[in-house]
């Protein structure tokens, strides 16, 4: 009985621990934009479980993907990671400077988190110049992400010689 008493109160104050490591931010992949080109919105969610997360009011931009999810919880040793995100591709309907709202969310153990609101400037793009809507930041994922080969130079192969066969007469 004593082990189970001390079993669940490790396990009660672990999760109070976590509770206390609870983080809500968003990531911008670009502050500035060119008009017609896209950016990524990405909102994290550390240590805790959301009740619903509400999609914010993007004016000014026109919503190409999103929201798209990810969900991941890791045990190492007995210590838990939970992290989920929420991600959008925003493609600017007019030049000038935007402001991406602050989000507030309600977790399952009754905490409320919020975003800060953050600006983006867009600029006008009359040489139609088209940028990647991925952070400048690289993320090293070995299966996925992986750093292109080298180009193996087109050598021709050296033409194949015919190995004489030796036959033997019985």
């Amino acid at each position: 009985m004593k082990k189970q008493i001390i079993f669940l109160i490790l396990l009660l104050s672990s999760s109070y621990l976590l509770a206390q490591n609870a983080q809500f931010t968003v990531l911008i992949s670009k502050d500035t934009v060119l008009m017609d080109n896209i950016v990524k919105i990405e909102y994290n969610l550390k240590q805790v479980e959301s009740k619903h997360f509400e999609t914010p009011e993007f004016a000014h931009f026109q919503v190409v993907s999103g929201p798209n999810t990810s969900t991941s919880v890791s045990y190492i040793n007995g210590d838990v990671t939970r992290e989920s995100s929420y991600s959008f591709y925003l493609k600017p309907d007019s030049p000038g400077t935007w402001t991406i709202p602050a989000v507030t969310i309600s977790t399952e153990d009754g905490q409320v988190l919020s975003t800060q609101a953050k600006d983006i400037v867009v600029l006008p793009n009359p040489e139609g110049i088209h940028e990647d809507p991925e952070p400048d930041e690289q993320h090293f994922d070995f299966f996925f992400n992986q750093p292109p080969m080298p180009a193996i130079p087109n050598v021709p192969n050296p033409p194949s010689q015919k190995k004489k066969r030796k036959t033997y007469r019985l």
